[in-house]
């Protein structure tokens, strides 16, 4: 293997040999860092010595030979033939090596080569030493090799050689970037290539050698990543290279890597139990020595696995006391309290008084950046630390919120203990509406009831908590009815639904869990069913969220207000809002928060007609929060994945996750409707209808059960209609759509829309097509493609039945290109398998955005298959207008006749912009 960025050493070396041979004796003194090439040139010069006919003596100095007298002159007579036997001596003196050294020189010229003097025995760098002075005219090279760590110190070899031209001193310095990319080259052949990699190795190695050796093993075994460097290979060889200095290095280097980023001098000497007064000065030389061999880099390790490496020389004992003096030393220097936490959860032990509230401390900051995994750490440690019962409680709280944070089946074993806490009085009572909220997340209605009870109490002779129950029972009233105190239904704080008061944010309305009260005024709004014109307000309370570090009850209000848009027919308002929500870079700082935003992002997404991406980001909800993690919660995550399976025509996956037996207290509020919703459409696409019509009757008992008529969070009514034609009664059918028309969520939207379907179902085949146009325009209106693939196909039916061929085709031909686009695998087939439906043109995206808006309206009607007349009514303008509007549609398009116009004309352009409010038109036919 050849040196590398070492050509001025050949130039000096082959110089130094043709003076050696000349009979000028010449001295060579090659200096540099730990494995910086010393001995690879020191080789390299006797091998070209040895070519140029010159007898080599070797030697190669040892730390544990440093001791024994004569023990490197021994070995360089041991090399050679000996004559006059000199060589049996142990321990020549000067004299006798120098003439035998001398008189082997008159016989052949002579290269002594010595790698390492520096741990010479203080005999044999004597008689070196002696020997350089007497090479005269001698053919002799006396090559020797010595560290030099810093350019304060050298070897005292080194510092008595005399300062003549016989005496020739080199420093072998580490490879710059260069030679890096040049040695992994060499090493990796086409895996050297990655991006970045010589910049990254240079710069964790500083150009070691024996660095480099190690990370280019490493990349042979897992691969040339930038982050490509391992504790087993780069690690080991920062841990072999230290060992190779005194004992008191590594010390230094070890509390080095404990302190980290704190590590200044004075305190890595105080912690190293080094002398005030040279302390110091020892650690700045240390360092500079670790710096210069690429093992440090100002004065820090480079790569965290060099550091983990030195850690793992200590014992878990050793370790342990290190941090525990480290926490102490940096809160007594008034360092922050996470600095000091981080030693105090790194040991592991039992903490004294003092530093319990130092750990609190830590875990909030933590806990305010998302931090949850570490706060846990620093919680538990104090938990375990603090003897004061009401503390402990304290402590206990917020550990359970941070466990709540990463998944909340690892905070349910915490809460028997907070509930006990609660009913003792140790429990703080602004904790207890929290602790309310986790025990019904897992079921456990009666210790929230305990809980609740205990509010109540202290709220009757306690004037500030009064709000605070109050605002939990209105939350309830929405989430657990049966559990909230009847007349409670209004929350504390008024909110204006209309918008917030001008200067005011939603911090300020209530003097005590400001996100309690926003949950509650939300609460009260969806009880109500009165969300229509609310837009402006729901927005704006999702707005006034932290980018991290937000609380239980923010998230919980969060959820509500998206929930709220959602029933408002937002879509795309829901997935911008999730989008600016969530933290898809990290999704570990806060699983259980990112995984109720990707469920409500698949709700919404199967509300738009996206059924691929509804399923997987069903499928992602499950997969960062199990659904045992969701509790009685697990019914909204399984229910959209449910349904956008059968939709999709994914019925094993649909059976596989319905096998999943949710809690049965599920079914006891508002999470059990979507769970039975979506299991009754399951059975009715696997033709199993009166079990399909008991789950939809089943909503509906729990609905009114739980006193949300108004707002109910699942079409049931509808969808039992559905069920009910499929076993042929024809009139419960009917007397259900006319309730669902009746109600007020079917004003307009998809409820209505939905309703509107199901009445053509059981009207008269010349009354369908009213009803089924005005169903399609809501769901434009809506943005749900799924649902105007469904009602496109019926109203083909319904123009079939009445003998309008023309009129069909049109409308089966626009279903079946919904239904492709939104991966309605079923319906496409169904569809498919109609005689009127024909091969549909591919529409050419390029062409149609040449249209004018009032063309693509114009065009977008003629698609659904109304005349000039009816598209001139609908749109206010004249028959000869819309024919002009057709003709120019046509030459943009190239195509001939209507039945060739692109079956998604129009769609994006007429999908509804959000809205205040909408009342249905007196004129529509259900009215």
């Amino acid at each position: 293997m050849r040196l590398l960025e070492r050509e001025k050493h050949r130039t000096l070396l082959r110089s130094l040999i043709h003076d050696s041979l000349s009979g000028r004796g010449r001295v060579l003194l090659v200096e540099g860092v730990v494995a910086s090439g010393r001995t690879a040139l020191l080789r390299e010069a006797v091998e070209t010595a040895e070519q140029a006919g010159m007898l080599a003596m070797r030697a190669s100095c040892s730390p544990m030979e440093k001791d024994l007298p004569g023990s490197t002159l021994s070995q360089l007579l041991l090399s050679v033939p000996a004559h006059g036997g000199p060589a049996e001596h142990t321990a020549p003196d000067y004299h006798k090596f120098c003439r035998q050294t001398l008189r082997l020189a008159a016989e052949a010229p002579l290269v002594v080569a010595v790698d390492d003097i520096h741990y010479a025995d203080p005999e044999s760098a004597r008689c070196l030493l002696y020997l350089a002075r007497r090479l005269g005219a001698a053919r002799v090279l006396l090559a020797v090799t010595s560290r030099r760590d810093d350019d304060l110190s050298q070897s005292p070899f080194a510092a008595e050689l005399p300062g003549d031209p016989r005496v020739h001193r080199v420093g072998v310095e580490p490879l710059t970037e260069t030679g890096t990319a040049l040695l992994l080259e060499e090493r990796l052949g086409a895996l050297a290539d990655a991006p970045g990699l010589a910049a990254e190795s240079h710069r964790i190695s500083g150009g070691n050698l024996r660095l480099l050796d190690a990370l280019a093993d490493d990349c042979r075994r897992g691969g040339a990543g930038r982050d490509h460097a391992t504790e087993q290979g780069y690690g080991a060889a920062v841990v072999d290279l230290l060992r190779r200095w005194e004992s008191a290095v590594l010390r230094i280097t070890q509390v080095l890597a404990v302190l980290g980023e704190r590590g200044t001098p004075g305190r890595v000497a105080r912690l190293a139990g080094l002398d005030r007064e040279g302390g110091t000065g020892t650690v700045k030389r240390v360092t500079a020595m670790m710096t210069a061999a690429g093992l440090l880099r100002d004065g820090r390790f480079p790569h965290p696995a060099g550091r983990a490496a030195v850690l793992g020389t200590l014992t878990g004992a050793e370790r342990a006391l290190l941090n525990q003096r480290a926490a102490e030393l940096l809160h007594s220097l008034g360092e922050p309290a996470q600095a000091v936490a981080c030693h105090l959860t790194e040991a592991r032990q039992r903490v004294a008084p003092w530093a319990v509230p130092v750990l609190v401390e830590a875990a909030e900051q933590d806990l305010l950046a998302d931090r949850n995994r570490r706060a846990a750490l620093c919680l538990e440690l104090a938990y375990e630390s603090c003897d004061d019962p009401t503390d402990r409680a304290a402590v206990l709280a917020k550990l359970a919120d941070a466990k709540w944070q990463r998944n909340p089946s690892a905070a349910a074993r915490y809460l028997t203990p907070l509930v006990a806490a609660a009913q003792t009085g140790n429990l703080g009572h602004d904790r207890l509406p929290g602790l309310v909220r986790q025990l019904l997340w897992h079921g456990r209605h009666g210790d929230a009831t305990a809980v609740l009870g205990r509010l109540r109490d202290a709220a009757s002779s306690e004037g500030a908590l009064a709000d605070e129950a109050r605002n939990l029972d209105s939350w309830l009233m929405f989430s657990h009815p049966q559990l909230a105190r009847r007349g409670a239904h209004q929350p504390a704080v008024r909110t204006p639904f209309g918008g917030l008061p001008p200067g005011r944010d939603v911090a300020a309305l209530s003097g005590n869990d400001p996100w309690l009260a926003l949950a509650a005024s939300l609460c009260g709004l969806l009880v109500s069913g009165r969300t229509g014109g609310r837009t402006d307000w729901l927005e704006r309370s999702l707005r006034n969220l932290r980018p991290r570090g937000n609380t239980p009850w923010a998230h919980e209000a969060a959820s509500l207000a998206l929930l709220g848009l959602l029933e408002l027919d937002l879509p795309d308002v829901v997935l911008e809002r999730c989008a600016v929500l969530s933290a898809p870079d990290d999704p570990e700082r806060a699983p259980t928060w990112y995984a109720l935003l990707e469920s409500l992002r698949a709700e919404a997404l199967l509300r738009r007609g996206d059924l691929t991406g509804a399923l997987r980001a069903a499928r992602e909800t499950l997969t960062v929060l199990p659904a045992h993690g969701w509790g009685v919660t697990a019914g909204f995550p399984l229910g959209t994945l449910v349904t956008a399976a059968v939709r999709s025509g994914a019925l094993e996956e649909a059976e596989r996750y319905l096998a999943f037996s949710p809690p049965e207290v599920m079914f006891q509020n508002r999470y059990g409707l979507y769970y039975l919703h979506a299991r009754g459409h399951y059975h009715l696409s696997t033709q199993r209808a009166y079990a399909g019509l008991a789950d939809f009757l089943a909503c509906g008992d729990l609905v009114q059960a739980l006193g949300l008529e108004a707002a109910a969070p699942v079409p049931w009514r509808t969808s039992a209609a559905q069920a009910w034609l499929r076993l042929g009664n024809d009139d419960r059918a009917r007397r259900l759509v006319r309730e669902q028309l009746a109600c007020s969520d079917a004003a307009g939207g998809s409820g209505r829309g939905r309703a509107l379907r199901m009445l053509a179902a059981v009207s008269s085949p010349e009354r369908r097509p009213q009803l089924l146009l005005e169903a399609v325009e809501l769901f434009e209106e809506c943005g749900d493609q799924y649902e105007q693939a469904q009602v496109l196909a019926d109203l083909g039916y319904a123009y079939s039945a009445l003998g309008d061929s023309r009129r069909a085709r049109t409308a089966l031909r626009r279903a079946r290109h919904l239904a492709l686009s939104c991966g309605a695998a079923p319906l496409c087939e169904e569809l498919l398998a109609s005689r009127e439906t024909p091969d549909a043109p591919v529409p050419r995206r390029d062409d149609t955005r040449r249209l004018t808006e009032s063309e693509r309206r114009v065009a977008h009607l003629a698609v659904l298959g109304y005349t000039n007349r009816e598209i001139a009514a609908k749109l206010y303008i004249t028959p000869s207008t819309v024919e002009q509007h057709l003709t120019k549609v046509y030459r943009k398009l190239d195509v001939k006749r209507r039945r060739d116009l692109p079956a998604d004309l129009g769609t994006a352009t007429l999908r509804r912009q959000p809205r205040q409010a909408q009342r249905p038109s007196a004129s529509r036919s259900a009215s």
